[in-house]
């Protein structure tokens, strides 16, 4: 793969799960030869000319997020509702700690102990390596650690990536390698009942091509059922949130809808037109987003959980 001279000079820098690196590229690469062999996630090709997980795409996430975030508890941090659940998931607590799916790290995960990441991207793992203790390329459902190895196992905005028949897998790794008395701390984007997403699910090609493709987010699905996977694995419930319940950020209007829905709604032109105009300057956005993050405090509080485009999940073992 072309991963490989690439983690030949990451791996003379850094000495972390050099066996469990090359093991599992090892396994990746046989895995094209013959789909049998390992599990994958890399399915069902270019649907309606969007980029999903595919055979012939095997580095999809290749350094698609491969910049530490430094923050670790900062005032966006804060505002941010699911980065506050972090702040106040991991507020006291000391352990080890095991980030699924870290793209390039978070700091704010340090705080809590010496941590681990996995990733399927060599280049997000180099970004890891400059705050993390130890990285490691590896399957999600194929975990390279002793079972009970971790007091907190972490996650956000990796599981809806996750097609749905891979999932229980990947639930029970989590519930294998985390460490009886242990917790772990989800941040998972759903699929919501929503007017705006029943509207856009209207449009099957569209909403795969503008809505789930460009992302990977192939592992949708409603926050009831997101939750019902980690009880049913037999995760006792701390907490459950559904949040961001329809609303979004302003970019993600322009983001996901500036595109062929335009054609199919006049309030939705009006608001990727707004959506562009305040983004034009960053202060105006940030303002913007100030207000929202007030309004989604009531609003998630107020609008019913089947809405969630994403769900808080802490759960004890």
């Amino acid at each position: 793969m072309e991963a490989r001279p690439l983690l030949d000079q990451f791996c003379r820098n850094h000495f972390c799960y050099w066996f469990f690196i090359y093991d599992t590229i090892g396994q990746m690469e046989g895995s094209l030869k013959d789909p049998e062999q390992t599990v994958t996630y890399h399915k069902r090709g270019v649907r309606h000319g969007a980029t999903v997980f595919d055979m012939d795409r095997p580095d999809f996430y290749e350094g698609m997020w491969p910049e530490p975030d430094m923050s670790a508890g900062s005032i966006r941090n804060w505002l941010i509702r699911k980065q506050r659940f972090f702040i106040n998931g991991l507020a006291g607590k000391r352990g080890s700690v095991l980030d699924l799916g870290c793209g390039g790290g978070w700091k704010l995960f340090t705080t809590a102990g010496p941590v681990t990441g996995v990733d399927l991207s060599a280049l997000s793992l180099m970004g890891a390596s400059s705050i993390y203790d130890s990285v490691a390329v590896a399957d999600l459902a194929r975990l390279p650690f002793a079972s009970n190895s971790f007091d907190i196992i972490v996650s956000s905005d990796v599981i809806g990536h996750i097609p749905p028949e891979y999932k229980d897998g990947v639930i029970e790794e989590i519930y294998r390698v985390l460490k009886p008395d242990g917790f772990c701390l989800h941040y998972i984007e759903t699929e919501g009942d929503d007017p705006l997403t029943r509207f856009a699910k209207g449009y099957p090609e569209l909403y795969q091509r503008h809505i789930i493709g460009p992302e990977g987010h192939e592992g949708l699905e409603s926050p009831a059922a997101t939750m019902t996977r980690f009880r049913r694995a037999g995760f006792r419930p701390i907490k459950e949130l559904s949040a961001y319940k329809m609303l979004m950020y302003v970019h993600r209007v322009a983001q996901l809808y500036d595109n062929d829905y335009l054609h199919y709604s006049r309030l939705l032109r009006l608001a990727v037109g707004l959506s562009k105009l305040v983004c034009r300057f960053s202060i105006t956005e940030t303002v913007v987003n100030v207000l929202l993050a007030v309004v989604l405090e009531v609003t998630d509080r107020v609008f019913p959980d089947s809405w969630g485009s994403g769900v808080m999940l802490k759960y004890g073992k």
